[in-house]
């Protein structure tokens, strides 16, 4: 059985006031390494390695449904919140919050990517929004939290179980 590393799930923003959960966002986490590096008196080249920042590209936040736009305007208000010219605000973020674990990985955030929905057809049928964000704190280590057991049952476009082609089932468990 499958665990899934660092959990599997939606994405949730607050600034401790407002909250904007998206539950079908997808994305991703990126663990950049802090390393400078140093050319040596030999020409060769030395670093250290010194921790990560973590980087979240959330890719995947939809407005699509009847209560959707809820979830887009708390956003909205939340990183407008942001804005300050004497002090860094930040946003906390769970970008795959597994409700099935303890210890959902939160991150503290500065924004990096423009604000920019995009029609997902050229009739009116929904939004979808994609956001970069980085964790303003250093991490010394790359979290080992896995997410539960649980498998998702694949069906075909006809709602049969999908069955790959040396013939094994893929079923909840």
């Amino acid at each position: 059985m499958a665990k899934i590393l660092w959990g599997f799930g939606g994405v949730v923003f607050t600034d401790g006031v407002t909250t904007a959960t998206f539950s079908g966002g997808i994305g991703t986490i990126d663990y950049r390494p802090i390393q400078p590096m140093f050319q040596t008196v030999n020409d060769g080249m030395a670093s250290r390695l010194r921790g990560f920042h973590a980087y979240l590209s959330l890719q995947e936040l939809y407005n699509v449904d009847s209560d959707d736009y809820i979830q887009y305007q708390n956003l909205a208000t939340i990183i407008s919140g942001m804005v300050s010219s004497t002090e860094q605000k930040t946003i906390t973020i769970t970008p795959r919050n597994d409700s099935t674990i303890e210890g959902s990985l939160t991150y503290t955030c500065i924004l990096l990517s423009s604000i920019k929905p995009a029609d997902l057809h050229r009739v009116k049928t929904g939004q979808r929004m994609g956001l970069e964000f980085m964790d303003i704190r250093k991490l010394t280590s790359i979290p080992t939290t896995v997410s539960d057991t649980d498998v998702d049952t694949y069906v075909d476009d006809s709602g049969d179980t999908y069955v790959d082609d040396s013939g094994d089932s893929y079923v909840d468990q």
